[in-house]
């Protein structure tokens, strides 16, 4: 895992290995879900919505526009994409 990289979590009702992630006709359920790694710290994960661009972290927006910070067990089940330079779902998994 590094910065930058994109990262599709699971919610409720929202499951990303049953989706087909690079059908574009899903991106609209996949967008809500879809985060970067904003930065990484010692066992520590921060997440950022991938259309987010401010760096607030108001506690209403919580889950929403980022995730606080997660340990090793706040990352379980995420899936891990490529997207292009005109933010199209390119890749699935490692790459």
């Amino acid at each position: 895992m590094k910065q930058n990289e994109y990262f599709v979590f699971p919610t409720d009702g929202f499951n990303p290995a049953e989706i087909d992630l690079l059908n574009p006709k899903n991106y609209k359920i996949i967008s809500p879900n879809l985060f970067r790694v904003q930065k990484i710290a010692t066992k520590n994960y921060f997440f950022r919505h991938h259309l987010e661009t401010a760096v607030e972290e108001p506690k209403s927006l919580k889950g929403i526009t980022y995730k606080p910070q997660l340990g090793l067990n706040g990352i379980v089940g995420i899936i891990k994409v490529r997207i292009n330079h005109i933010g199209q779902i390119v890749r699935i998994g490692e790459y």
